[in-house]
């Protein structure tokens, strides 16, 4: 009876939590979660999907005005994602991760970057450069890895922990290094990574 007692309250608290959180953001999916601390910017325009764990620490920003310039970042988070503490997403335009994707601690993902073309004024006051970005279904990103404006990191590929990534990741390759290079394949024939 005490056991039956607990889980409902575990249960309304969760409800509550999710009703909350669902009008603060663009969606929010069912049996997702947040851990406070975090800083959302603009957190209509975070789409999140079903069954997401995101840590604390987490920073998400959806750039829609910078410097009298309009932007539309937008960030869409598919089911099943993880997000481990300390991470930061930031937005320009669309940047999105599929589903089941498992994002470690302290990684940085962004589409967007300041622009160096006017060396009269300070870098931070410079309009945004927009660069597509998209993680795809089933991709793993190690720990401190930085995923730069214009990447997509392919399906069920793997980021080294501390790795720079400033070019495309095919799909189910892995990579490592500053910048990121690729140091294994999965070879479906042999069901194993093999280096290329």
């Amino acid at each position: 009876m005490k056991k039956n007692i607990i889980n409902i309250l575990i249960d309304i608290r969760y409800a509550i939590r999710y009703i909350i959180l669902y009008h603060r953001f663009g969606s929010f999916g069912a049996k997702s979660h947040m851990l406070k601390p975090l800083r959302l910017v603009k957190p209509k325009y975070i789409k999140i999907g079903k069954d997401v764990t995101i840590q604390g620490l987490a920073r998400m920003e959806c750039v829609r005005q910078h410097e009298g310039q309009t932007y539309n970042g937008e960030i869409i988070i598919h089911d099943g994602v993880s997000i481990e503490q300390g991470c930061h997403i930031i937005a320009g335009s669309k940047l999105e991760i599929e589903k089941n994707v498992t994002i470690s601690a302290y990684v940085y993902i962004a589409d967007c970057g300041h622009s160096f073309k006017d060396v009269t004024k300070d870098y931070i006051d410079q309009p945004l450069v927009i660069k597509p970005t998209k993680i795809l279904e089933g991709a793993f990103i190690g720990a401190g890895a930085k995923i730069m404006p214009g990447v997509t990191v392919g399906k069920h590929s793997v980021v080294g922990a501390n790795a720079v990534v400033t070019k495309d990741i095919p799909d189910y390759t892995m990579v490592a290094g500053v910048p990121a290079g690729i140091i294994k394949k999965y070879d479906f024939d042999e069901g194993e990574w093999k280096k290329p």
